[in-house]
């Protein structure tokens, strides 16, 4: 029986102390994860605000339509409050590791130091959702109404794009289309407008992230605030001198008798 080769010890990676490139391309593939479900999320309003589009009455269509955009935000700022509350949690774990390295004391290298808080997190999330719009809506603003003699594939190309930017973030494109068929005067204004529209997830995730950060702050300070107050509690009990009143001495010896 051929003695089996001992197996090396699989390589640990050290999370808690990337190299500038590592922490770029971690930080890049942390916020691109975080923004898959709040796009997700606004892509499942996105369809049910193109199923209220089939209603007949225009106001029907703007006021379901404008909720299902709303609803789409909704979500999305509850989701990157949490990613605030968790990446907090993530830059108090760093700077006490940060900290018992510096006492010489060994720190554990499984720390995600990308996971950590920074303000600027919560816009550029918001950003990357917005990344369809981007560039379908350059395509659809730049094809859209052209007319090239000779070819269709301006016409095509614009085409599509605008057909794509309706199905995969109809909460941007949507409200131009309202202005262009509803709005006199509006029917001419290119689909570049729809760019506009991703100011509304980069606000919406920037500002939940940093309220999630400062919420998960206060909390930890209560906690800390609470867990001081009981030791003090605690330390005051020992040191006070107990002393029996008149009445409770007397209590005292009567059960000492009929022990």
């Amino acid at each position: 029986m051929l003695n089996e080769a001992p197996k090396k010890p699989k390589k640990e990676k050290d999370y808690a102390h990337p190299t500038g490139w590592q922490l770029f391309y971690r930080t890049q593939r942390e916020c691109w994860r975080r923004m898959v479900t709040p796009y997700l999320m606004y892509l499942f309003m996105s369809l049910l605000l193109l199923a209220c589009q089939a209603i007949p009455n225009m106001w029907a269509q703007i006021l379901l339509g404008t909720a299902c955009i709303a609803g789409g935000a909704f979500y999305n700022g509850h989701l990157c409050y949490q990613y605030g509350k968790l990446h907090y949690g993530a830059l108090v774990a760093g700077e006490l590791h940060r900290r018992n390295e510096e006492a010489g004391l060994a720190s554990g290298g499984d720390h995600h130091v990308e996971r950590e808080y920074s303000p600027w997190k919560g816009f550029y999330i918001g950003f990357l959702i917005g990344i369809p719009v981007v560039i379908l809506g350059c395509c659809a603003g730049a094809f859209f109404d052209k007319i090239y003699d000779g070819t269709v594939l301006g016409p095509l190309l614009g085409g599509y794009s605008a057909l794509a930017l309706v199905m995969l973030a109809a909460w941007a494109i949507m409200p131009v289309l309202w202005l262009r068929n509803y709005v006199p005067g509006m029917g001419g204004i290119p689909l570049y407008w729809s760019l506009v529209m991703i100011v509304l997830p980069v606000v919406v995730s920037g500002v939940f992230y940093m309220v999630g950060a400062r919420a998960e702050r206060q909390s930890r300070e209560a906690q800390a605030e609470r867990e001081r107050r009981v030791i003090e509690a605690r330390e005051q009990a020992k040191n006070e001198v107990h002393v029996q009143t008149e009445e409770q001495r007397k209590k005292t010896l009567q059960s000492k008798k009929r022990k």
